[in-house]
């Protein structure tokens, strides 16, 4: 069996794929009712919020880069900060981001659920 550590890292790894790959559902169903997501401006978006832009295509996700990550396991939360090279499309506009995230999951009982994502430039 997996340890904590390599569940959540390869999590995070598929939840990128499935964000480049359009696969939205799954996405959402990893996205914890309660999401706090913080984008590189500050704002912040609801799970609703981010869903809708990800189905309108209003934001598309087109490639990601991971550089590195690691995790931290403490009771019930387990805290991943990483690295990745993203690059997306903004309506008309695509661009490139170099990003570091912190992703906060706890485990529920249909499985680990994210309930926070903070993001920064690097």
């Amino acid at each position: 069996m997996k340890s904590v550590e390599d569940q959540i890292l390869a999590l995070s790894l598929a939840k990128f794929e499935w964000k480049t790959s359009g696969q939205i559902d799954r996405v959402e169903d990893l996205f914890d009712d309660e999401l706090h997501f913080v984008h590189i401006t500050g704002h912040v978006s609801s799970k609703s919020e981010w869903i809708d832009e990800l189905r309108s295509g209003r934001f598309a996700y087109e490639h990601i880069e991971p550089k590195d990550a690691s995790v931290t396991v403490d009771h019930s939360k387990v805290t991943l900060t990483g690295r990745a090279i993203f690059t997306v499309r903004m309506g008309r506009h695509s661009g490139q981001f170099k990003l570091a995230f912190t992703e906060t999951y706890v485990r529920q009982r249909q499985g680990w659920k994210l309930v926070e994502l903070l993001t920064s430039t690097y």
